[in-house]
């Protein structure tokens, strides 16, 4: 009666190479999706940022000016219209409208409207 020998094997196979490199490779695709994800969510959140902070300065620009007029100007690769309405007695309504582009090439707005005492 002869006895089985099994030998200790220190090493990898391939068939486990292979499986831990498909591992390896989904796990980073899944790490660049959430990259792309995170820097879709900067880009918003700047340009959002960035906008509101240009109606506040036309807003307060307007409520420095006596007589404010509606116009359009570009500030930073946004595009800002006005429009300034009298809304009643020493009242005027302005509304600001901001226009750009994200960086996938969207339209997109935003817009504020005040009330100023004339």
């Amino acid at each position: 009666m002869s006895k089985l020998k099994i030998q200790n094997q220190d090493g990898l196979t391939l068939l486990e190479v292979l499986i831990a490199l498909l591992i390896l490779s989904l796990s980073l695709l899944l790490l660049l999706n959430m990259a792309m994800v995170a820097l879709d969510g900067n880009d918003w959140a700047n340009n959002t940022t960035l906008t509101t902070h240009l109606m506040q300065e036309k807003l307060e620009q307007l409520r420095s000016t006596n007589n404010p007029g509606s116009g359009v100007d570009t500030a930073r690769g946004v595009v800002r219209s006005w429009t300034v309405n009298n809304a009643g007695a020493n009242l005027n309504e302005i509304k600001i409208r901001v226009d750009w582009e994200d960086v996938r090439g969207t339209a997109k707005q935003d817009s504020l409207t005040a009330y100023l005492k004339s």
